[in-house]
């Protein structure tokens, strides 16, 4: 029995290897679309520039690698900060602040952007519900709220719906509230 399984077993490796193994593989020529290939006169980058809002320049070669030598050093910079709120948050082109989904918060905004963004809370917190028994925020069917503390006693949470859109702050366990979001 072992004699005949050993020969299946060869007889499948050599059909693999006769099949598809063997093929000489296909060589992608480069040359054939480099003659297609020119750079954009000054005046064709302004005519795409004056039908878009973004900002377009002309860079030669050893500006574009003089900018990519800062930017590995600004995301060097980033990976070695000790303040998880400012490193895992980026600008986008509007300014705003765009916050890491894997990046740890303890800022009472960066928490409530955070949520409103994800609809969750930041792995360095946990979440739990929260019952709303005194109805201090509004009651809808299918809405629930969930919480999570932000100090060591308790006093301070975020409390927000399900999806995230209603974001509310407490620094008083419940007996005000700052709608954020």
């Amino acid at each position: 029995m072992r004699k005949f399984k050993f020969f299946l077993l060869a007889i499948s490796g050599a059909a693999v290897l006769v099949l598809g193994g063997c093929k000489e593989k296909e060589q992608y020529d480069e040359t054939a679309f480099q003659e297609d290939l020119e750079p954009l006169t000054g005046d064709e980058l302004e005519a795409m520039d004056e039908d878009s809002d973004d900002e377009m320049t002309m860079v030669d070669g050893d500006e574009l690698e003089a900018a990519g030598d800062s930017t590995a050093s600004a995301e060097k910079e980033n990976e070695n900060s000790t303040d998880s709120s400012s490193a895992d948050a980026e600008e986008d082109t509007a300014g705003t602040k765009k916050l890491d989904e894997k990046g740890t918060y303890t800022d009472k905004d960066d928490i409530a952007q955070y949520i409103y963004e994800y609809g969750h809370v930041p792995s360095n917190l946990s979440a739990e519900t929260y019952d709303n028994a005194d109805k201090m925020l509004s009651v809808e069917d299918g809405v629930t709220y969930q919480q999570c503390k932000l100090d060591a006693d308790g006093k301070k949470k975020m409390i927000f719906t399900q999806d995230g859109k209603r974001v509310y702050y407490t620094e008083d366990d419940g007996e005000t509230f700052e709608e954020i979001y």
